[in-house]
């Protein structure tokens, strides 16, 4: 009887959760593309892996996701060029690579996640729930905001999945031994000791005079590639839902109906249940259940420890005999009548249900109509999600008519004051964006720089950015390529053959200070002859940041000195274009016996997850390396 019940309880959650969400995906959200793709029009294809595509929509969808990563991790601190199209498309097409290979991977290894698995996955999600419980409004706001169908959703999700299955059966399948995690440690936390001297370029160009000569032949000599780029400025209109809500005011009356309304949805009872069963008629039962019954009559002893002694239920006699929750559907009638006549704390008399007797104990009730958050603490949430509703359908009949006026206006000015709508101006900018906020998305300077824009001379069509979030643009500025002037390219000119002459002269002194080096002179002489300073640092990490990052890189690529009286010397030009010269004096690995166990414990789980990572990115690699892989049109990188 009681396996019975446990059947009947979790396969009647799992139909619910099932045919939940099934409904929510059939008649809530309609797959407008018509393929379980994303919302919106039609896009080109942006790549093709093993004859898999990846289609333009899946990199503008990865794209605003990427934005919206950058700009939550580092706030208002970004530039609007770091989020721009051209700096973040290459990057962010080629982690879709990645995924899809590991992906192709995944399937052709005979990994797959049911859709049971992916129901449950959804409806645990944090982002889906209300109160710790699935919410379908939630769930539909969540891949709304996003862009996504619900069966794009899902596929992508059933990917993600597999993918994540196979990463990590190769984590788990990986291991490391104590000699190379001893190894990997004195590396690791490896320490060197060097000196070096440095000819910095920042001063010679100050002492190297460039005539008006030399600034004409340069000019004349490099004409050719003295370009502009074409630049564009544009008015444009932003219609936001966000912006439409400061004009709307909403009674109170209708504040209070929807919490009403909200109170009467969410005042459904659940239950926590725990149990104590005697099973069979026997005399040796009947003894236990008056046992039982003496004991919770008189307090004697706690239910949870009777429970352990007397329960025949042994899946939960060792949890206090607790069953879960029920909303009133998942134990038998007379069990769920017995449960809804208790008060928490508790314990029924003995009812006997097919064959078992049962003490049930009501643990804890949840939810009702007075356990939500009160009018006082709902009212301003009611009032905005009001607003936004009223500010949807506002944004919806003003998009229609900005579609209709901004094609054929001569100015977007006009339009703007017809819809009460601010109008906006950016200063020139290149196909690689600028500074204006409207611009930091790339469909925006796109759509500045095309044929109907740029050359009819319309409005853009309207670029609906995001739900609620729409932008139309029209030329007001165009200036083409030319060549600049010499005078406009003339400091330009002036610096460059500075900085040329002084890498030359630097070059013929760094030659002379090379020559001693392999002529046998140690650095402090070579110092002393040329009048520089000798600098010295010891036991400097990988980590370092005092010195320059570049200098230690490269001290940290040099061979281990044989001996203390014959360092390995070497030379390097830093980004900065100054010359430097280096000995490198003692190499010293870290002692991993000489930690503590708790430090040992520590370095292992670190050096062994290190390893395990640097070993899937090289799986990762070798699966790109090896797939059929077509970048399509100008996506080329």
């Amino acid at each position: 009887m009681l396996q019975s019940m446990r059947e009947n309880m979790k396969g009647t959650i799992a139909i619910v959760i099932v045919g939940f969400l099934g409904l929510i995906m059939a008649l809530s959200l309609v797959d407008l593309s018509g393929t379980g793709g994303h919302y919106g029009q039609d896009f080109a294809d942006a790549a093709e892996v093993n004859g898999n595509k990846i289609s333009e929509r899946e990199l503008q969808i990865a794209l605003q996701q990427e934005r919206q990563r950058l700009q939550a991790q580092l706030g208002g601190s970004l530039p609007p060029e770091f989020l721009s199209d051209d700096r973040l498309r290459g990057p962010v097409l080629q982690n879709l690579i990645r995924n899809r290979v590991v992906l192709d991977k995944a399937v052709t290894s005979g990994m797959t996640i049911g859709d049971a698995e992916i129901d449950t996955f959804i409806t645990q999600q944090p982002q889906f729930q209300l109160n710790g419980r699935f919410d379908a409004d939630a769930f539909r706001q969540a891949l709304y905001s996003s862009g996504y169908s619900p069966a794009a959703y899902r596929n992508e999700l059933r990917q993600t999945l597999a993918a994540e299955q196979l990463s990590g059966a190769l984590n788990s399948s990986s291991f490391i031994t104590e000699q190379e995690l001893e190894r990997l440690y004195g590396l690791s936390r490896q320490t060197r000791d060097f000196s070096w001297v440095s000819l910095p370029i920042a001063d010679l160009p100050e002492s190297i005079i460039v005539t008006n000569d030399d600034i004409e032949k340069e000019y004349e000599a490099n004409k050719g590639t003295y370009n502009t780029q074409e630049q564009v400025a544009v008015e444009f209109i932003e219609l936001r839902v966000s912006d439409l809500t400061s004009d709307i005011s909403v009674a109170v009356e209708d504040v209070q109906l929807r919490f009403d309304q909200e109170r009467r949805e969410n005042s459904s009872v659940e239950r926590e249940a725990a149990h104590i069963m005697v099973d069979g008629d026997n005399e040796q039962a009947e003894a236990n259940i008056a046992t039982v019954q003496e004991k919770l009559a008189d307090g004697s002893v706690d239910f949870a420890e009777l429970a352990l002694q007397y329960s025949d239920d042994f899946a939960s006699k060792e949890t206090g005999g607790n069953l879960g929750i029920s909303d009133g559907t998942v134990f038998p009638p007379a069990f769920e009548t017995a449960l809804e006549n208790l008060q928490v704390g508790q314990v029924s008399e003995p009812i006997v249900i097919d064959g078992a007797t049962h003490f049930i104990k009501l643990v804890e009730v949840i939810g009702g109509a007075e356990s939500g958050p009160s009018f006082e603490e709902s009212k301003d949430r009611i009032e905005a999600e009001l607003k936004t509703v009223e500010a949807e359908q506002i944004f919806v009949e003003r998009l229609a008519e900005l579609n209709d006026l901004a094609y054929n206006a001569e100015s977007l000015a006009e339009v703007a004051e017809q819809l009460g709508l601010p109008l906006g101006e950016t200063g020139l900018f290149t196909r690689s964006g600028g500074s204006d906020a409207v611009l930091s998305d790339g469909r925006v300077v796109g759509a500045a720089f095309s044929d109907q824009v740029l050359l009819e001379r319309f409005s853009s069509e309207v670029l609906e950015l995001s739900p609620g979030h729409a932008v139309v643009v029209k030329l007001t500025k165009h200036e083409p390529v030319r060549t600049q002037t010499l005078d406009e390219k003339s400091q330009d000119i002036i610096a460059q053959l500075k900085i040329e002459r002084a890498k030359k002269q630097l070059a013929e002194q760094a030659e002379e200070l090379q020559s001693a080096l392999a002529a046998g002179k140690s650095l402090d002489e070579i110092a002393k002859d040329n009048s520089l300073i000798v600098n010295s640092e010891n036991n400097i990490t990988r980590e370092t940041r005092s010195i320059d990052a570049e200098l230690v890189s490269h001290v940290f690529t040099l061979a281990k000195p044989s001996s203390e009286q014959t360092p390995v010397t070497s030379s390097l030009y830093l980004a900065n274009n100054d010359y430097v010269l280096v000995s490198l004096n003692n190499v010293n690995n870290a002692d991993f016996s000489s930690l503590s166990e708790e430090e040992k414990r520590g370095a292992r789980l670190s050096l062994t997850q290190a390893s395990v990572s640097s070993e899937l990115r090289a799986w990762q690699s070798e699966l790109v390396n090896s797939a059929d892989i077509e970048i399509i049109g100008a996506n080329q990188y």
